[in-house]
């Protein structure tokens, strides 16, 4: 007699642990996106420059304010690892919308951030802004950055 597949009353079914992949594989384009928003914060909070480089296209693109264009992953790597030698740095952001175009090859994330570090003097810097990140979707699956902006929301006599 074969065994049946569903489980029995009251009983919990297992676990699912969805890796990164299939969900970029996922045919909710938008949930995919998300997931690689969330991937990528989880490589900054883990402040591991390449991998958090590697979320950006081959050719894309950071116009950080106050600073000169960056492009491409050598650039981005060198700039994010600088940013991680801060003393204390920290950055969080939180997508408040998350839009795919109907092809599906492009969409975009914005939303809010927080960052903090200790200045070379002992002072706490701290900075809230929002974002708007633009994305594409590579052949193989995987969302990557085209353009990453960003700017203040505190006067920029409050940012010193």
């Amino acid at each position: 007699m074969a065994k049946s597949s569903k489980p029995r009353a009251g009983a919990r079914p297992p676990a699912v642990k969805r890796k990164v992949t299939e969900i970029e594989n996922s045919s909710d384009p938008a949930e995919a996106l998300r997931a690689a928003d969330q991937a990528w914060l989880k490589a900054y909070q883990e402040k591991d420059a390449v991998k958090a480089a590697g979320f950006y296209a081959d050719q894309g693109a950071m116009l950080a304010p106050n600073a000169p264009l960056l492009t491409g992953k050598e650039a981005l790597a060198k700039f994010i690892a600088k940013s991680f030698e801060m003393r204390d740095y920290h950055i969080t952001w939180r997508p408040n919308k998350i839009e795919v175009a109907q092809s599906a090859e492009l969409g975009y994330t914005s939303g809010t951030y927080e960052m903090s570090f200790r200045q070379p003097s002992g002072r706490l810097f701290l900075d809230k802004g929002k974002y708007l990140m633009v994305w594409r979707k590579q052949a193989g699956g995987a969302w990557k950055v085209l353009f990453d902006m960003s700017n203040s929301d505190l006067p920029a006599e409050k940012r010193r």
